[in-house]
């Protein structure tokens, strides 16, 4: 029996889209899942703040954590703590200090999801080895438009087509994840007659990646779709630089994410559509301030491009601390009035009204 494919629809709560698919699961790290060698390094510098032995230090944590990946820290992380405490002598408050340094660095929520769920169906064996899934972009190509109940419960995506957001779990643009791969999956499922009608958003913290696959896709007779918006992640200014490389992207439109978004930002927004803020959910995330959100949105009002809210996180400021009974901050009717933006890109409401009248044309003719 066919299984309708409105059935298959993966439903998100993330705001700014109605559905999200992974052609790959799993990453290659990033600032949010770091490599083992910097959570090694971190752990041995905490420790030695209390005097002890630097190459005793590093032997013991080295020995105790050397070929592991960060997943596999993250999930023994308190038997790691014992062991350290009971070869080095560390008191509690230490000891709590070290496994506050691998939760600071294993941030990301698809890396905490990916690495509980590891193995199983429809996920990577281990996060930091991203594995693909071919055909879930074409299933993804045959969803329908936006339900009535997706309407009512996301009223800013109001008129959109439906909007689906790409690699949610991991990154695709991750080392070893071949180009031919990215087309045959993304290109073709997005291009084709059913993937036309929705728009899709990529987004990747290897932006130079992106746009080396860009350049390859064009060498090759291809084009970048249209309805493919390009997007990158900037947590800080360390990471303003990816910027620079979206734009070598051939695309029309392209978006931003600084989420979490960890500081002031000054950035250059030329060329850039559609700009999403938001705040850190996990428990150790640190605290957003949300005038410097504000400060991004006023940039962009004053250059025209769309500002969305996405939600405050778990530890949010505005002028003072907030106390939201949402603890990813995201309802935002908790939120102050002037905080409750949440705009979508013009260009792509007016194409998305253009596809919404062809279909209806093509629905009267039958």
């Amino acid at each position: 029996m066919e299984m309708n494919p409105q059935k298959l629809m993966k439903k998100t709560n993330i705001q700014y889209c109605h559905s999200t698919i992974n052609p790959v699961m799993g990453c290659g790290g990033c600032e949010l899942w770091s490599p083992a060698n910097v959570i090694i390094a971190d752990i041995c510098s905490t420790i030695s703040i209390c005097n002890h032995d630097g190459p005793s230090v590093r032997s013991t944590v080295a020995s105790l954590m050397r070929g592991q990946l960060t997943s596999d820290i993250y999930r023994s992380r308190q038997s790691i703590v014992v062991a350290l405490s009971q070869k080095l002598r560390l008191g509690a408050a230490m000891s709590e200090a070290v496994e506050d340094v691998i939760r600071k660095h294993c941030a990301c929520y698809a890396g905490l999801l990916g690495t509980q769920r590891a193995g199983h169906p429809g996920y990577a064996d281990a996060f930091e080895v991203p594995k693909l899934f071919p055909g879930r972009m074409a299933e993804a190509a045959n969803w329908g438009p936006p339900t009535a109940a997706e309407i009512q419960e996301k009223p800013w995506l109001r008129g959109m087509p439906r909007i689906i957001f790409i690699s949610d779990m991991g990154d695709a643009l991750s080392h070893g994840v071949p180009f031919e791969y990215l087309d045959q999956e993304i290109i073709g499922a997005v291009s084709s007659p059913a993937g036309e009608r929705h728009v899709w958003l990529w987004l990747s913290k290897r932006p130079e990646v992106m746009a080396e696959f860009g350049e390859w896709l064009l060498s090759h007779g291809g084009y970048w779709p249209t309805n493919l918006v390009p997007m990158t992640t900037v947590t800080s200014q360390r990471y303003a630089g990816r910027v620079d490389a979206l734009r070598r992207v051939p695309a029309k439109w392209r978006g931003l994410s600084l989420e979490p978004l960890l500081g002031p930002l000054d950035l250059d927004l030329k060329g850039i559509t559609w700009v999403i803020a938001g705040g850190g959910s996990d428990i150790l995330a640190e605290g957003f301030v949300a005038e410097q959100a504000l400060d991004i949105y006023q940039q962009c009002a004053e250059l025209g491009i769309a500002f969305f809210m996405k939600q405050l996180g778990r530890v949010p400021y505005f002028h003072t601390a907030l106390e939201l009974a949402d603890t990813h901050g995201g309802d935002w009717n908790e939120w102050p009035e002037v905080l409750r933006v949440r705009e979508m890109p013009q260009e792509i409401y007016k194409w998305g009204q253009g596809i919404s009248v062809a279909e209806s044309l093509i629905r009267t003719k039958r």
